[in-house]
């Protein structure tokens, strides 16, 4: 357990998944502020009722925030009793410990709740089928930490990066210093989203400094969307710009069904539509070239 005090903290927040991509985003930002309780897999284990009280019930918090999970994609599909009881189980039961002390609790969830089909973004409300046992852990836990409490936060996010660890963007540029033919989908339609930037779309749904928690459910993505082959064409722009040593500086095209690796089935279509979130804080999240865009800035020469 790692504790950041602040000269004078006025809210105490619980992160649980604190040495994650998300989870280490969120405590090296709310620290500044606050006193943050970051809670690591040793510390708190999802999958595992008694060490989730062990670790919560000792605790004084007024919020708490939800990025640890079981992402893994193809593990869940093969592990199914072990990707809800980390992903639905594990969260039910931490809402419950939250609605005791009468603290807010925000789940970070996922575009993969959805089935791909729509021809436009995903709403709020739009009804969630998911295609993987990935998916439909995380909407049990999505209906399981509201049914605790709807003054509870559910934050759907897609397409992850973040200095936090090397995500999709660094995989792809460390694949072309090697290969000199790359080829991603250009069906499958997505935002890429910075965890930085989630950072600060949950401060302003948050209320860290005044007012109130939003409750419900909210999508928070950079904006636009781009094609799994369009993202990797992006990525090797600008590691080319930066100068690296690729073996290929272009990314072909080919389907879902060309990756013989994938186990569980993905979403064509996963772009989430944020303008609930614009309509409540008047904030538009900004264009996601432009995050990535700095984010490369930061973490190329980690690719040479």
């Amino acid at each position: 357990m790692h504790t950041v005090d602040t000269p004078n903290p006025s809210l105490n927040l619980v992160i649980i998944g604190a040495a994650g991509r998300l989870g280490s985003a969120l405590v090296g930002s709310f620290s500044k502020n606050h006193r943050v309780i970051g809670l690591t897999r040793s510390e708190l284990n999802l999958a595992d009722p008694d060490s989730i009280r062990r670790a919560l019930e000792p605790l004084d918090f007024d919020r708490l925030i939800l990025p640890g999970a079981l992402t893994a994609v193809d593990y869940c599909e093969d592990h199914e009793d072990e990707a809800f009881a980390v992903n639905a189980d594990g969260p039910k039961l931490i809402a419950e410990i939250c609605a005791e002390k009468g603290a807010h609790l925000t789940y970070i969830s996922t575009d993969f709740v959805f089935d791909g089909i729509s021809e436009c973004p995903y709403r709020e409300a739009a009804i969630a089928r998911p295609l993987s046992v990935y998916g439909a852990s995380k909407l049990e836990g999505e209906e399981g930490v509201l049914a605790v409490s709807q003054h509870n936060l559910v934050a759907r996010v897609s397409w992850l990066y973040g200095a936090g660890k090397p995500a999709f963007p660094e995989w792809i540029v460390g694949q072309a210093l090697k290969q000199d033919q790359l080829a991603l989908p250009e069906e499958k339609l997505g935002s890429p989203t910075s965890a930085e930037d989630v950072v600060d779309l949950l401060g302003a749904l948050l209320g860290l400094e005044v007012g109130m928690p939003a409750g419900g459910i909210f999508h928070l993505t950079n904006s636009g969307h781009c094609s799994w082959q369009e993202w990797g064409q992006f990525c090797l722009d600008q590691a080319a710009a930066a100068g690296l040593p690729l073996k290929t500086t272009k990314m072909d095209a080919n389907n879902l069904e060309d990756i013989a690796a994938f186990v569980a089935s993905r979403p064509i279509n996963s772009v989430l539509s944020t303008e609930k979130f614009t309509r409540h804080t008047g904030v538009t999240p900004r264009p996601w070239q432009e995050a990535l865009r700095e984010h490369f800035g930061r973490t190329l020469a980690a690719c040479r």
